[in-house]
């Protein structure tokens, strides 16, 4: 019973110790970081991964959304193209109704009389006879017309009103009563008449305020307010009269749009003529394809002010800012629980000059060869721009002569029109010449085809007045050599009748070149059209050019596509939700998955972890076990490199115990394989030695000898290292010294300098110290030292074995700067430099020229300088002194040896004491006088010890 509820209490003490494990791996170590850091790249990467693919699914459906809308726009444009010109046949046969019955008085000026003597006729049975002349006869006056009282006829008018009622026909496919063609007529004429008030109140407008000194505000606002009701009433009359056709049309084109599959349900297209967007007043579109589809919910949502801004921006980028052919960003918002996304477009009449203006302007960037097309075409312009005004001003004159003269009859119209006519032809020569020369590239042909053919398509596009545009006149005019030849044949016939000034009307045979249409203009209007095309050039920056000109004149809208993109939207969101979701449930599975591999990690770690510790406590030998070839394999060998190259440390250590210099030793630690390569650098070698030491020793017991050096070494050592000095070695009392090795120093030289003054300063301090506490023997308490000082290329290295090495330099500088500090005896002098140290502390440094030598072991000779003080705070007596010293040796360098001792002594004398470098020249200066020098002697004395 007792074993019984152990094993209950075991169980259930297991079950409490694993329910405190579990939550320590999911919160706590390595394994929950690793865990949770897996789970959440996991989460994060599917996130991102998810946002991507939103943004480019959303990306797929608009640009599929742009061309499903495109392909709508495209049949939309066509029939807004349609309808346009139904409604501008109306108009314009209202329009020549108006402008005949207006000009009938004005041409009757023009025409001409005839008297025609007549025989009288009578009717039997319905045929006319005047009975052999019986009957007598009649004079009859007959009015004619001449030249300028023709234009467009009744028939031109009764032939459009039959292709308009025809078209009519075919695209609603019911006839057309005549009641109902009546009715269309009815407001096209409505429209006209108020299209006519509109600018008749338009230039009464531009006369108040450009004509008077003194505008009546008054009378103009009133005005303004005319033309604003005005407007509003001819673009509600415009409308009306668009929707109307379109009732007509609506049924046939509903069929039409879904053979073609056009989804009228997810995309609304409406079109805006530029005369129907007016700032402060609603849009009304032309054309709606709510038409065709009013039920779905894209078509019943109401469009909205952000819509109409929206249009109104987009005319006026269009007309302002980035131009007809200019990009206009879609804007995309939510109405009524539809996510939409508005398009705008502008739409052109007349495609086939469109075309080739858009063509045009493409190339304007890369014109290539062209550009010198267009600087010589440039001239030929120069010359026929000429032209028009002469032709002006002859027209004019022919017209005012009583009876008026018909163009073809006067011979300088006749001459001006063949200069006028060869011009052309030498421009289409040039066209033809570097067409042949620079042959397009397939993708180019287009291009450089439009070069040619812009002016000749445009001007049919503005004259003729076709029945079903349906825009292929483009397609027919440049794919087949029989197409061209067709559309070439139509342009040289129109300049033909042009040129000629037969006929101010066109020509039965030149009407029969157009079985699409009517010219709807004369010859007149059609004649300023073509000088107008004729002179503007191809492709200009500086001024007007033919793609701006037509495309200005063909643009006569804009269309709106809204798009429905909701269910497409939806579909992206309900497949990035589901992706979340699996994120998570990812997410949750991996972190599982890592707790668990981890705990292989773990222990793998923990082993290197224990390892690290018997390492950290200085335990060396620890050798890490091998992990494979994974990263705990490379880890471990590592480890293992570490604990070979803390080893080698130690013994580096060791090594460098034998040295005294801290910043050798952590030069060594860093590379000790450099410092045993040695090298060779620009160095100041410290020598110093306490002048008589030996004798010093003697007297002193070996306590007190020790006591004596320590206290010495320490004090220099420290002054030496306080100014970046490296201590090479101690030779008993001796110090040597390196500045600028192994570590670089600036201004080493002057530093090196300033330390041995520093030191002279020290033993001074010493000195008192021992005298005033009476330590050592007085022998020590007055001791000297002396310094040597050279600059210059040494070898430095750490030099020896591995049992015993010290960082050491070796060269010429070296043994220099130890025969200046025995040199220093022979002076009496404590620091001794060269000439080298000499000249990069004389800034600084008080100094005396000493003399001129030639050490034993060089050839070279070297000029001495005892180091002083700092420049600074010098006396000017000590300056007296040191410069009489100076002249001395002037003089003793120039022989003269009794001068020359005369200022030594006047030296010594201001020094108040004895100077041994002057005893030491007088006494050479009087050798000199009994056995001179050779003349070769250059000032140098040879010493003959060390």
């Amino acid at each position: 019973m007792g074993t019984q509820t152990s094993d209950k209490r075991g169980f259930g003490q297991k079950i409490l110790d694993l329910t405190l494990v579990l939550p320590r791996l999911f919160y706590s170590g390595i394994r929950a970081k690793l865990a949770w850091f897996t789970g959440s790249l996991i989460v994060l990467t599917i996130l991102i991964l998810s946002f991507i693919y939103v943004r480019q699914q959303t990306e797929i459906l608009t640009d599929s959304y742009d061309r499903e809308a495109a392909i709508s726009r495209k049949y939309i444009s066509s029939l807004v193209l349609e309808l346009d010109n139904i409604s501008q046949s109306l108009i314009r046969i209202e329009e020549f109704r108006d402008r005949v019955s207006k000009q009938t008085e004005a041409l009757k000026k023009y025409k001409t009389t005839k008297t025609v003597v007549q025989e009288k006729k009578v009717s039997f049975f319905g045929i006319k006879t005047s009975l052999f002349g019986a009957l007598g006869k009649n004079t009859v006056r007959k009015t004619l017309d001449t030249y300028y009282s023709a234009y467009l006829s009744k028939d031109d008018i009764q032939v459009l009103e039959k292709n308009i009622r025809l078209q009519l026909q075919q695209g609603g496919e019911e006839v057309v009563s005549d009641k109902e063609f009546a009715r269309l007529q009815a407001m096209a004429k409505k429209f006209v008449f108020t299209d006519r008030e509109v600018n008749q109140i338009r230039k009464r407008l531009a006369e108040l305020k450009e004509n008077q000194e003194k505008p009546d505000h008054t009378e103009i606002s009133a005005a303004e307010e005319d033309l604003r009701k005005k407007s509003l009433l001819a673009r509600k009359l415009r409308s009306e009269l668009d929707e109307h056709i379109v009732s007509i049309l609506a049924d046939s084109k509903k069929r039409k749009i879904k053979e073609l599959g056009l989804d009228t349900g997810r995309f609304r297209i409406q079109t805006f003529p530029v005369s129907g967007i007016i700032p402060g007043e609603a849009s009304e579109p032309t054309l709606d394809t709510k038409i065709f589809d009013s039920e779905s919910s894209l078509n019943q949502a109401p469009m909205e002010e952000n819509l109409e801004e929206g249009l109104k921006s987009a005319l006026s980028s269009l007309l302002e800012g980035a131009g007809v052919l200019g990009e206009i960003p879609a804007t995309s918002f939510q109405q009524n629980g539809l996510e939409l996304q508005a398009l705008y477009s502008p739409h052109f009449r007349n495609p086939a000059s469109t075309e080739r203006a858009k063509l045009l302007e493409s190339r304007r960037s890369t014109l290539g060869p062209w550009n010198n097309y267009l600087r010589e075409e440039q001239e030929i312009l120069s010359e026929l721009s000429k032209i028009p005004p002469i032709l002006e001003t002859i027209l004019k004159e022919l017209k005012e002569k009583k009876p008026p003269i018909p163009p073809f009859k006067d011979k300088e119209f006749k001459n001006q029109y063949t200069k006028y006519a060869s011009l052309v032809r030498k421009r289409n020569l040039l066209y033809a010449t570097y067409l042949r020369n620079n042959p397009p590239k397939e993708e180019e042909e287009l291009e450089v085809e439009s070069f040619g053919s812009i002016r000749d398509s445009a001007l049919e596009d503005q004259i003729l007045l076709r029945f079903r545009p349906d825009g292929s006149d483009y397609g027919k005019s440049v794919q087949s050599e029989e197409g061209k030849e067709t559309f070439q044949k139509r342009w040289n016939s129109v300049r033909e009748w042009i040129y000629s000034g037969e006929s101010e009307t066109p020509t039965t045979k030149l009407k029969a070149l157009f079985p699409d249409g009517i010219i709807g203009n004369s010859r007149t209007e059609a004649e300023q059209i073509l000088w107008k095309l004729d002179s503007t050039p191809l492709i200009s920056e500086a001024s007007e050019d033919l793609p701006t000109v037509v495309l200005a004149s063909n643009f006569s809208g804009v269309i709106r596509t809204v798009v429905d993109r909701t269910e497409g939207l939806e579909s992206i969101r309900r497949n990035r939700d589901r992706a979340v979701l699996s994120a998570l449930g990812i997410c949750g599975f991996s972190i599982f998955l890592a707790v668990f591999i981890s705990g292989f990690v773990v222990t793998k770690i923990k082993r290197l972890i224990r390892n690290a510790e018997q390492v950290g406590r200085g335990d060396l030998n620890v050798e890490f076990e091998q992990g494979g070839s994974d990263e705990f394999g490379n880890l471990s060998v590592a480890l293992n490199q570490m604990v070979t190259g803390l080893r080698e440390r130690e013994k580096i250590k060791g090594i460098l115990g034998s040295m005294i210099d801290p910043v050798v030793i952590g030069e060594a630690m860093k590379d000790l394989a450099a410092l045993k390569r040695g090298t060779e650098k620009r160095v100041t070698a410290f020598f110093s030695d306490v002048a008589g030491f030996s004798n010093i020793s003697e007297k002193l017991s070996s306590v007190e000898l020790s006591e004596l050096l320590n206290e010495y070494l320490s004090a220099m050592t420290l002054i030496l290292k306080d100014h970046d000095g490296v201590l090479d070695k101690y030779i008993g009392d001796a110090i040597v010294g390196i500045f600028n090795a192994p570590v670089e120093v600036d201004g080493h030289c002057l530093k090196a300098t300033r330390a041995s003054i520093k030191m002279l300063d020290k033993l001074e301090e010493l000195r008192s110290g021992w005298k005033k506490g009476q330590k050592y023997i007085p022998d020590a308490r007055d001791m000297q030292i002396r310094i040597g000082l050279n600059t210059g290329l040494a070898k430095v290295g750490f030099m020896g074995t591995d049992a015993l090495a010290s960082y050491t330099m070796m060269g010429d500088t070296v043994n220099l700067a130890a025969r200046l500090e025995a040199a220093g005896k022979d002076y009496g002098v404590s620091i001794l430099v060269s000439d080298s140290v000499h000249s990069e502390i004389k800034d600084s440094i008080f100094t005396r020229k000493l003399d001129l030598v030639r050490v034993k072991g060089k050839n070279e000779p070297v000029i001495l300088y005892e180091a002083i003080s700092e420049l600074k705070g010098v006396a000017s007596a000590k300056k007296e002194i040191i410069g009489l010293y100076e002249e001395g040796l002037a003089l003793y360098l120039d022989r003269k040896w009794d001068a020359a001792v005369k200022k030594f002594k006047e030296s010594e004398k201001a020094k108040g004491k004895d100077d041994k470098a002057v005893q030491l020249l007088v006494e050479r200066c009087n050798e000199y006088k009994k056995t001179p020098p050779p003349t070769s002697w250059d000032g140098v004395y040879t010493r003959d010890h060390k």
